[in-house]
Order: C-alpha cells, then structure tokens, then sequence
C-alpha cells in the first residue's frame, strides 16, 4: 500500500497520467461528436428495419389491447408469436385469429406476477416452441384514483402485473438469449414514466421503474466483458384507446387524440425492429419531454396545464361533459399569452435563485419522521434535526440502534421519540402512526430514507432479494405516505422527503433492481405532487426528492471511481446536512453533490450513447458483492 501511494505521487506518473486523461478526453469529445452527428442524421434517415421472420416472440398480455395486435402484426410478419396471457379463454382467441390467417401461433395460460409459474412456461414454451428471441413484456393494469383511496391489494398488484413481472421473464429468458448471443427486450412503460400524473401515482411509480430496469440492465450487459448482442427498447406511448384509460380527457382532441391500438402495436414492432433505444407514441413526447426537463419544473406545469389532458378518477361519477374539454379561439390565444408570461418570469426566477436560494424555514415548531434512523444517514439527520430544535420521531426495525439514537438526542438535550416498526408491514405502520399522533402529535415532516441495496448482476439476484429492496424501497413509501399525509392534509402544511439516488437518474451496472426501485421513488414523488397541485383545496405541501452518490454508510460496499477526488465517497454527514438544507429551502429535486442533477440533465439532450461515453470516462460505480 505504501508503494502505491508513493508512486502515485511521483511527478513522472503524475505527469503519465494525466496525459492518458488528456488523451481520454480527446477521443471521448471526438465520439461524443460523431454519435451527436448519427444521431442528428438518423432523425432524418432511421436506421433500416430488420427481417424477423425467423425469430420467436414472445408477447406478455396477449389476449386483448396492444397485445393482441402485436400478436397479429408480428405474426403477420412471419414471426413465430407465443401468446402468454392470464386469461386462457381471450388468449387463445389470439392465436385461433393468427393460425385462421395463416400464421404460426402458440397460447400459453400464464400468471405473470407467479415467478414459479412464469419460469416453467417459459421452460415449456423452450421445450415445445424455441428459444425465444424477442420478449415483449406488456402486460400491465392502471388503477385510476387518488393515492389515499389507493387500497394495499391495488398497490401490490400494480407493482407486481408492471415491475416485477418484468424481472421474472427476463431472469428466465435472457440466460438463452444471452447463450445464443442474438436477443432483443421490448418493454412497455408509458408516458406516465415521463412525467407524473394525478390519479396515477402507484401506476407512474411503476412506469418510472421500467425505465430504470431497462437502463441498468442494458448498461450491465454492455459491461459484460462477452458484449452480448442484446438490444433493448423502452416504449412511452400516450393514452392508447384498449379500455385501459377509462375516463381521459384532454382540451385539445385532434392533437392529442388515444392512439388506436394497431397504430401503437405498429409503432412498437417497427421501433424494436430498428433497434431504437427508446421511442414514444406519437414520436414527438420524447423530444418535448427533454425540452421541459431543461426548463424549470413551473414552466413544464405552465405547459400541461395549457394542454389539460389527463384521467378522471374512476371512483367518482361522471362530471357533466368529462372526456373533452373544448374552448374557443380567443380564450386559448390569452391562455397561450398568459402561459409565455409566466414561462418567462419561472425562467427568470430560476436563474435568480440558482445566485440566490430561498431563505431556509424553521424547523422548531415541526415533528420530523425518520424511518431509518438507527443509522447511517437516517441517524445523522436524525442528531441534525434535533440540533435545529425539531421534535425527532426515529423510526427503525433495529430496537437497538434505533434507541442509541435517540438516546444520543437525549443527552445533547433535544427533544426525540423511538418507535421499533418494520417498514414492510403496513399493518404495523398504521399502528405506529396512531401511536405516534396520540403521543408526539401531527407529523410535519416525514422523510423516506430507509433502503437497502444489493449489489450483483440481475441473474444471480433472487426473488426474495428483487421483492424485499421493493418492500423496503418503495412499498414503504406507499404505506408511510397514506399514514402521515392525512395529517398533513389536515393541518394544511407539510414536507415529504424521499430518498432517490444517482441510481434513480441513470441505469448503472449490477444495481437493476435497486435503479428501478429509485426511478420509482421519482415518479411516485413526481405524480403526488401533481395531484395535490392540481387538488382544489391548494394544500400547502411539499415535497424533496433527493439523489445521493455514494454515501460512505456501508450500503456501497465495493465502490469503484476513475476521480476519487472529483467523485468520492460523500460523507453521511455532509449528504444529511445537505439533505435538511434542501428540504428547508423546499427545493424539489436535490442531488449530492449538486452538479449530479445538472450534469444528467444536459446529458439527456444528447444521443444516449454520449451519456455512455461519459460514463466510461468517470468510471465510477460499484463491483458485485458476490
């Protein structure tokens, strides 16, 4: 060890280095330039739709919607379609209505939020099909209602029809894609894992995790030193007309008319036939997406409102008229002049406030929740709270660390309470939420912070590992949230804190279940705050999302950077004091440090493959645990 610090700071290797870093800028710069230049030319020019009638698809949801008519499309391309579909009889219908026109069909009766179910079809299906070379996870179901009548089952369900299904296909699947080296996953997220909704706050959690799912698992296999010819699409279609928006509406019908089912299945089948990392129905949300998430967040919401589109509650009656809203000429031309207005003065603002931040409120008067508080950062912002004259409420599953710290507020002669709870049961977090307001009181401040993260390829992650950093990581927030925000509600203030991560704004290598728990937490966080922004009584709650790097915690256990110095281990600390300072100044979006949010935010205008590049430049991110 001695050595190598001594030769590190020899000037001859100093000198060495730094030219391998001058010369790894160059060549990042001169591809970054050249993937700029294809991308700007295959807008233009798309790249050429390869033949697959010699592939086996498989098509999740099969017997109704978008997966019907992928089935009949994909079929009638001279695919071999596998049909896979709860509903025995409407799936078998699928393949009757492909063989009637000739084309070669197989239905498989499958639950898909079954692990054990979905990997014996999926051994049947290789035994009696082939091995399947195009998977299509599309099934997925959208509970349409405000989150506090959001019931546990509807939760659960949501997540385990939308994500986790996602991971039981591909655990069984791509190993043969992997073992033949040719494969391609297609996964449907929406543009409800763009930008949140309101309504659909579970349904965009899950939406968001598909996107970090993909992300991580394509950024794993492209480090995978056998470069497997993998390819992966991600598709953002808007309201598509199968039943599944019950009640949408929108103010301007002929430009954001639902999308037939045939015209998005043909949309999907030709964008994974290119092999497009990402498209959205219609093609143009994704560039107006990325042109938003470079403004500031008021000027996107200035936007949508002008659009009004949306979906009712299906548990509430039909307003006169819902489904259209029309407006004449000249209230959408002040509309338009209103909105440019204000986009200018939120612009304005926002460069204000990136030289002079809003003045940070009090805390003395609040009663802060902290799950996770037994340790690492929960701990710290638990003492720094404390510090600040804020009443502590630590929440722990560990009795003992979680007493340690609040008897260390004790002795500092702040004001804090313990409460044992394990964050999985929602059960016992109604519980300790009655217990909480009959013995501290309303809580003002809750903050999401309990997580766990293991660390290893998504192949050798096990189901109970994939549920439990659900259970912990998202799940909890669900059950935190409809136990707190009542009160807060109530007493008409309030600040939800959730903890994201890096992980939750790019897909990182052996970290495919923890990125599509934090891309959850945004959109779950993004999709709350709209629905209260758009709820008639303008409650005053807000809400922080932060996304931390590396903490030094012990959670990163075998971390890895190119820059130690630029991109280090942030001390619990210092992540905790940054945290408390975001919250009190109610910024929404948080990073640690803070360059992180701008960083992702102009890598994202580019092709995906230059944020790639930068990746492989900072070489930054943590090896298997195993």
């Amino acid at each position: 060890m001695p050595q190598q610090d001594a030769s590190s700071n020899n000037p001859a290797v100093m000198a060495y280095n730094a030219v391998l870093v001058l010369f790894d800028v160059l060549v990042f710069l001169v591809k970054a330039i050249y993937i700029v230049g294809k991308g700007v030319f295959e807008m233009a020019v798309l790249p050429p739709a390869r033949d697959v009638s010699g592939d086996i698809v498989l098509i999740t949801g099969a017997g109704h919607g978008m997966g019907k008519n992928l089935s009949l499309q994909y079929a009638a391309l001279g695919t071999t379609v596998v049909c896979v579909d709860v509903n025995e009889k409407t799936n078998q219908e699928t393949v009757t209505a492909i063989k009637s026109k000739g084309g070669k069909a197989f239905g498989y009766t499958c639950d898909v939020t079954n692990r054990q179910q979905v990997v014996d079809v999926c051994k049947k299906i290789r035994d009696q099909v082939g091995i399947v070379s195009i998977l299509i996870n599309n099934a997925g179901i959208m509970p349409t209602h405000p989150l506090l009548q959001q019931t546990e089952n509807e939760i659960r369900k949501t997540f385990d029809i939308n994500v986790l299904a996602h991971f039981w296909f591909i655990q069984s699947l791509l190993p043969d894609m992997i073992k033949q080296n040719r494969g391609h996953i297609v996964v449907l997220s929406s543009i409800a894992g763009m930008i949140g909704f309101k309504y659909l706050v579970p349904y965009c959690g899950t939406k968001f995790a598909v996107r970090g799912i993909m992300e991580a698992l394509s950024e794993e296999l492209r480090a995978d030193p056998a470069k497997p010819n993998v390819k992966f699409t991600t598709i953002y279609p808007y309201m598509v007309d199968t039943g599944l928006c019950k009640r949408p509406y929108t103010r301007f019908p002929n430009l954001l008319k639902m999308v037939k089912p045939d015209d998005a299945a043909a949309a999907i089948i030709d964008a994974q036939r290119r092999g497009l990392i990402e498209a959205s129905i219609p093609k143009y949300l994704l560039y107006l997406n990325t042109w938003f998430r470079n403004m500031p967040l008021r000027v996107g919401q200035e936007f949508g409102d002008l659009l009004d589109t949306g979906l009712q509650s299906d548990l509430q009656t039909a307003a006169p008229n819902a489904g259209v809203k029309m407006y004449n000429l000249v209230i959408l031309i002040i509309d338009i002049v209103a909105m440019l207005v204000r986009w200018i003065y939120h612009t304005l603002e926002s460069f204000y406030r990136l030289v002079v931040p809003p003045a940070a409120d009090t805390v003395h008067t609040d009663i802060v929740l902290i799950t996770g508080a037994g340790h690492g950062m929960g701990r710290c912002m638990a003492l720094q709270y404390a510090q600040l004259g804020a009443t502590v409420v630590c929440v722990d599953i560990n009795e003992k660390m979680n007493a340690d710290t609040v008897a260390t507020i004790r002795q500092q002669r702040g004001n804090a309470f313990g409460y044992v709870c394990d964050v999985t049961n929602r059960q016992q977090i109604i519980e300790t939420a009655q217990q909480i307001r009959q013995e501290v009181g309303t809580v003002t401040i809750l903050v999401n912070n309990a997580g766990i993260m293991p660390t290893h390829p998504l192949l050798q992650q096990t189901e109970p590992e994939i549920r439990k950093t659900f259970e912990i990581n998202v799940m909890a927030h669900f059950w935190l949230l409809q136990s707190y925000l009542p009160g807060m509600l109530e007493k008409n203030r309030g600040y939800i804190v959730a903890m994201s991560s890096v992980a939750g704004l790019c897909g990182l290598n052996n970290l495919v279940p923890y990125c599509g728990s934090k891309f959850a937490v945004r959109g779950i966080m993004e999709a709350l705050a709209e629905e209260l922004r758009q709820d008639a009584r303008k409650p005053n709650i807000k809400f922080t999302t932060v996304y931390p790097y590396m903490v030094d915690t012990g959670l990163c256990k075998r971390p890895h950077m190119r820059f130690p110095n630029l991109m280090r281990l942030v001390k619990p600390e210092e992540a905790a004091a940054a945290i408390i300072d975001g919250q009190r100044r109610g910024l929404v979006d948080v990073s640690i440090p803070k360059y992180l949010l701008y960083l992702n935010t102009i890598i994202r205008v580019f092709p995906i493959k230059v944020g790639t590049l930068l990746r492989d430049f900072l070489d930054s991110g943590v090896e298997s645990d195993l």
